[in-house]
């Protein structure tokens, strides 16, 4: 059961992070937020909080350091 979790917790992550890597912002508001439903839209944002995590520390990142 332990292993199954580890699997899950990685594939969690590593779908979060393909996501910041492959998909620009606007991208990920169109497919996220716009045209969804209300549950949808929950659903979505919670599942890929790290990844917009992720774009906010790089957006950051950009900003600062430029």
């Amino acid at each position: 059961m332990k292993i199954f979790l580890i699997v899950l917790a990685c594939l969690y992550v590593a779908f979060n992070c393909v996501t910041a890597k492959l998909i620009g912002t606007e991208e990920m508001k169109q497919r996220f937020i716009d045209g969804q439903c209300i549950v949808g839209k929950i659903a979505a944002n919670i599942f890929y909080s790290p990844a917009w995590l992720l774009k906010g520390v790089k957006f950051l990142a950009v900003k600062f350091i430029k």
